[in-house]
């Protein structure tokens, strides 16, 4: 018994020491699952810079603060900030460019990772018009320093009314006395009217057109009879046939002679007409020198010969009478000097077809 006993406190350090072990490796295998349970691997892909982390953070904001990562405007990333974190996440981070755009006066700054231009513009909350548009295709994608510039486009209509001048009709009458003239229909001018379309850029006009024209009152003209009966001389007595005669040709020659005297005189006075030169002109983009854009019934002058707003009536040559009218004077040139007028007309063919004529004008 007593080799026992003492068997027993010879190998006592042995058990003790294999006791403390056995405790040891149990506590060093729950420290080590306890450290599983709190540490986790996650991954980290920044823009494409990817990085593995072994973190005790919870959530996704607590792995960005300790690393001190930071979002900007538009920035995105998944999973959300408020998310807990688990072994294996995978944790993405799509950085946003910035794009500048510029409409109705306005710049806005819009930060996004990826889209089209027409994606920018819904970001910015700016809707265009049917006319509107963009510096770039809406369908093209967005690139980093975009500036993109919106134009409004706004088009209006009104119209133009001109005056249509009426003509003056002479017919002769034989049931009138030669020398008279009689009214038979007063003139009255007629009406045109023409839409223009203008077109604005950002409030600025950019082009006008003529997208109609009609005749809304065509005009009335002035006819005049005039008289060609001549009276037959009076009847003589026999007694003084010869006398008569002679006396009665001679007041017929006379009478003639006066009439044709007077009717020279009368033609010459009452017509009044000047010659001139004249050749034709279209649009030109510009203003009058009177400050209104050229259109029909207007000319080109030189206003030491006719002053600038003279109408004057223009009798024009043969195959050019449909022109024949009323026009005013409205506008100079370098060339116009003298007796020379310009007549504008609606289209570069039919300038180029009148070339330069001689015509009469009344003022």
């Amino acid at each position: 018994m007593e080799s026992d006993q003492q068997n027993m406190h010879k190998y006592k350090p042995l058990w003790l020491v294999c006791i403390v072990l056995v405790i040891v490796g149990g506590a060093t295998t729950a420290f080590a699952r306890f450290l599983d349970n709190i540490y986790h691997e996650v991954t980290l892909d920044d823009n494409g810079y990817v990085v593995q982390i072994q973190t005790m953070e919870k959530t996704v904001e607590e792995l960005l603060n300790k690393y001190e990562i930071t979002l900007g405007p538009g920035d995105e990333i998944s999973p959300d900030l408020e998310d807990t974190i688990e072994d294996g996440t995978q944790i993405k981070i799509d950085r946003a460019f910035k794009v500048t755009v510029e409409a109705d006066g306005k710049v806005k700054e819009v930060y996004l990772t990826k889209g089209t231009i027409e994606d920018v513009l819904d970001k910015a909350q700016i809707t265009l018009g049917d006319k509107d548009f963009a510096n770039f295709d809406l369908d093209r994608q967005a690139v980093p320093g975009d500036y993109i510039k919106i134009t409004r486009v706004k088009e209006e209509v009104f119209v133009e009314k001109e005056k249509i001048p009426y003509q003056v009709i002479t017919k002769e009458n034989d049931k009138l006395k030669k020398g008279v003239e009689k009214v038979v229909q007063e003139g009255k001018e007629g009406e045109k009217e023409r839409k223009i379309l203008i077109a604005y850029y950002d409030g600025v006009e950019v082009k006008r057109e003529i997208v109609e024209e009609r005749i809304s009152q065509e005009p009335q003209n002035r006819i005049i009879d005039k008289g060609t009966y001549v009276e037959p001389p009076k009847t003589v007595s026999r007694g003084n046939t010869s006398r008569s005669k002679t006396s009665s040709s001679n007041t017929t020659k006379s009478s003639t002679s006066s009439s044709k005297t007077s009717s020279s005189k009368s033609s010459s006075n009452s017509s009044g007409f000047k010659t001139f030169e004249a050749t034709a002109y279209t649009h030109t983009g510009n203003k009058t020198r009177t400050g209104i854009w050229p259109k029909k019934g207007i000319i080109a002058v030189d206003p030491k010969v006719i002053p600038l707003y003279t109408k004057v009536y223009i009798e024009f040559p043969k195959g050019w009478t449909h022109l024949n009218g009323y026009y005013q004077a409205m506008d100079t040139g370098g060339a116009i000097k003298g007796n020379i007028i310009d007549v504008f007309v609606e289209d570069e063919a039919t300038a180029r077809k009148f070339g330069r004529r001689k015509v009469k004008i009344k003022y």
